[in-house]
């Protein structure tokens, strides 16, 4: 009843549940201590009961996950930027990732190391300045500002947003000084300068938007992306695809292997060439922390899809998730995107059978049903998630995907193909741009049609945390009902 692989899945989902328990409610030491301290006990006592033995372990990983939520949390004192809130100062730090580059302002992730002739690790902060005089990764500023806590933008928790990263401080129109340039990693820096080069090669090759569009999906570069065309895509349900995410980047890489199959590649092969595109999109991408942990969820999937076991992956999932939770807790509330791709991944696992039943009488040319199964089963697992957060529900969104994601995997790598072509020999390139000007306008005209048509989407306003568990309990019961259904036709 109890197998060494249920009994392990249990542990994981005990230690996610701890953690998630601290994301939301205040949980004292003295409770978390008491816990542990009682769940050893009964281990002790009741090691020759299985069953106690097992549930008494749940909760000690239970009680470790509200502990490493609350030991990740800022301790505010004189070594934390945080504490400076409020005060006008001065600093030292480095430009610690790629600057975040917008239409009239520059914002820049700064790892402060001296405070006032004090040195140490202060911690991050985010300032935003003016677009001139640019900053690069690497570079090491003495800045004065008044530091502020980040407070709420409209509706948006920025203060959420930004801890989920560990930045509790930021502070607008800084005097800048310059004191080095090149004093990060060497490697990085390498990587981020050729993905400019890459973004470079694909402005010079193509007109607007679509080169904005291009940039957007292979490099992760946000920049230039027109507003109406980005409320078409929200309206259209296709936002994930300009989206660095593990929603998306799951859903593209088993769309990658499924076609390399198609084209009658062996599972070993399809894995390879998959893997390989991935392993290029995260790097050029930048390699930031939520592209990399998209980039761990996609290749389990991968992998699972290569072993032929994609229903019998949830361990190797969750323990991901466990491992990935183990480095930033902060995640599993704040970020919207390792959400979403969890979600994501579990459609794949759980409801992607549900669909191929239903599809099995389609003719499947170019493994055209996989691909319909996966995108579905994404897009529904994601869905109660999305209208939560975003408070808006496109009826369009299954027909939009269907339409657009099986091409997405060849813009991808013949987007990547092409803005390196176009560093070496221009020329050549300008056929692949010709033909990527072609697939953009496709999706351009297509999210501009199905969201003309009348009650594309409804904009529900805000939503209660219950429609999520709602939604997740029918679902949920949807996959019950039919691995019920499934057993009694093998039993007849």
């Amino acid at each position: 009843m109890f197998s060494k692989s249920k009994i392990f899945l249990y542990f994981l989902l005990s230690f996610i549940f701890g953690v998630a328990t601290a994301s939301f409610f205040k949980v004292s030491f003295f409770i978390v201590f008491v816990s542990f301290i009682f769940s050893l006990i009964l281990v002790i006592i009741f090691w020759a009961n299985k069953r106690v033995r097992i549930l008494a372990f749940c909760l000690i990983f239970l009680v470790l996950g509200i502990f490493r939520f609350n030991f990740a949390q800022p301790k505010i004192d004189q070594n934390n930027i945080q504490f400076y809130n409020g005060q006008e100062i001065g600093f030292t730090g480095q430009v610690s990732a790629e600057p975040d580059v917008r239409s009239d302002s520059l914002k820049l992730k700064i790892n402060v190391f001296e405070i006032e002739e004090k040195k140490g690790n202060f911690g991050l902060v985010l300032i935003k300045t003016g677009l001139y005089p640019s900053y690069q990764y690497g570079d090491r500023l003495k800045i004065d500002c008044e530091l502020v806590k980040p407070g709420k933008i409209n509706d948006f928790d920025y203060e959420k947003y930004l801890a989920k990263d560990d930045i509790f401080s930021v502070c607008y129109q800084p005097k800048i000084e310059l004191l080095d340039k090149n004093q990060g990693n060497l490697i990085f820096a390498l990587i981020l300068k050729i993905k400019n080069k890459l973004n470079d090669s694909v402005n010079s090759n193509l007109s607007e938007p679509q080169a904005s569009l291009l940039s957007a999906i292979t490099l992760g570069v946000r920049r230039g992306l027109p507003d109406e065309l980005m409320l078409r895509f929200s309206e259209a349900g296709i936002t994930h695809i300009i989206a660095i995410s593990g929603q998306n980047i799951t859903i593209v890489t088993t769309i990658l292997m499924n076609l390399a199959l198609a084209f009658y590649l062996s599972r070993k092969q399809s894995f390879y060439f998959a893997g390989f595109i991935l392993i290029i999109y995260v790097i050029l991408t930048g390699m930031s922390a939520s592209v990399v942990r998209a980039g761990i969820m996609g290749f389990l999937v991968l992998l699972a899809m290569r072993l032929g076991r994609l229903n019998q992956s949830t361990n190797a999932l969750v323990l991901a998730a466990c491992l990935m939770l183990l480095v930033n807790p902060k995640i599993l509330r704040l970020d919207i995107s390792f959400q979403l791709s969890f979600a994501a991944i579990l459609g794949l696992v759980y409801l992607s059978p549900v669909f191929e039943k239903c599809l099995e009488k389609i003719s499947n040319p170019f493994q055209i049903r996989e691909m319909i199964t996966m995108t579905m089963s994404a897009q529904v697992f994601t869905l109660p998630l999305i209208i939560f957060y975003f408070s808006r529900f496109s009826v369009i969104a299954p027909i939009t995907n269907i339409l657009i994601l099986p091409i997405l995997p060849y813009l991808m790598t013949l987007g990547l193909l092409a803005a390196i072509i176009g560093i070496i020999f221009t020329p050549l390139s300008q056929l692949f741009f010709w033909i990527l000007w072609l697939m953009l306008t496709y999706i351009i005209k297509v999210s501009y049609y199905f969201t003309s048509l009348p009650l594309s989407f409804f904009n529900l306003g805000k939503m209660n945390w219950l429609i999520i568990f709602v939604s997740y309990f029918l679902i949920f019961l949807l996959i019950l009902k039919f691995r019920k259904n499934v057993s009694q036709i093998k039993k007849i």
